[in-house]
């Protein structure tokens, strides 16, 4: 994001704080009520803080917090509305700072991210110490799910042999989240901080009360010394062969690098497409399509991470644009 002039207007700041305390309750009542929701609201969840905060200031932006924290506890409950409050504070009011600030893309990233990190990490916290969510409870309550769900897919036709097969496997997976736990958190944040702003360069330019957004996604690009992260976690994983508990440290400690560090170049993989989509002036549905399959290509191969990788090395963007303006040049000398 960059400074740019937002348009004054007569409206009262107290009202643009109501509405958005007003979309932020609806949504910290749906992450709560609905089982599938969290997944879809989180990225939207600071936005209406994000655009008064941008527009009003930091002090009605804690305006929203307040109110929404205490709405949506007395509707819900603390859990939900401690997260909510969290992520107002963590991402929402420090992605209001940005146009304000003139903050370039790395810096916001880098920022939101940090503050979504801080968010998850205390909201975990205070499950534990408060509320007395801790390990032995998440494992009993996993493994009541994968009972259910294993009998009800016994009852649709699935052989015993194979449900006590998936249960078995699903179990192992537990057993061993919680440590990767920093990496998940990590990837979590990263990728609620980039689609938040990335909602925010959608959205907020299109409101009644337009509030520029001036991104660039497409110069994105990590510092060299981020693939050598990645690179030691691998190595890692590949030398972590042996018995004793030294390899398994070893191991998990490679695993959370690898799942921080992939999810940052799959990131600047985002951007080199982004970069290709605007220099060959791909219209929205184009882009669209290329954005998904970039997404499916790091779910199912990793390949979206490893570009942005490679990137460090190879640097499509500079290398693709030399060519294209020694082309240009040539063309011109052949006239």
């Amino acid at each position: 994001m960059q400074a740019g002039s937002v348009r004054t207007s007569p409206r009262s700041p107290l009202v643009s704080a109501g509405k958005a305390a007003a979309a932020t309750i609806i949504m910290g009542m749906c992450l709560a009520i609905l089982p599938v929701a969290p997944a879809f609201i989180v990225p939207f969840l600071a936005l209406p803080t994000a655009y008064v905060t941008a527009q009003r200031g930091l002090r009605y932006g804690a305006l929203i917090a307040v109110v929404s924290f205490v709405l949506v506890y007395v509707g819900v409950g603390a859990p939900p509305a401690i997260l909510v409050l969290l992520f107002i504070v963590g991402i929402g009011m420090v992605l209001g700072r940005a146009p304000a600030g003139g903050w370039r893309f790395e810096r916001t990233l880098a920022l939101t991210t940090g503050g979504a990190f801080a968010a998850l990490v205390i909201w975990g916290l205070t499950l534990w110490l408060a509320f007395g969510v801790d390990l032995a409870w998440i494992k009993g309550t996993v493994d009541g799910l994968i009972d259910n769900t294993a009998a009800q897919y016994m009852q649709l036709g699935m052989s015993a042999d194979s449900a006590a097969a998936v249960s078995d496997q699903l179990r192992r997976l537990v057993e061993v989240l919680p440590y990767v736990t920093p990496g998940l958190l990590g990837m979590a944040a990263i990728l609620a901080a980039s689609c938040s702003i990335g909602l925010a360069y959608l959205i907020f330019p299109r409101l009644k009360e337009r509030l520029p957004v001036a991104l660039s996604l497409s110069g994105f690009r990590m510092h060299w010394g981020a693939a050598y992260g990645s690179i030691a976690g691998l190595a890692m994983l590949l030398f972590a062969r042996g018995d004793g508990a030294w390899s398994t440290v070893v191991a998990y400690v490679g695993i959370n690098m690898l799942l921080v560090s992939q999810t940052l170049f799959f990131i600047q993989g985002v951007a080199v497409a982004r970069w290709f989509a605007t220099k060959r002036h791909l219209g929205r549905g184009a882009w669209t399509a290329l954005l998904v399959g970039a997404v499916l290509a790091q779910m199912l191969f990793q390949l979206t991470g490893l570009v942005g990788l490679f990137d460090t090395w190879i640097d499509y963007r500079k290398r693709f644009a030399l060519k294209s303006r020694d082309a240009g040049s040539a063309g011109k000398i052949d006239k």
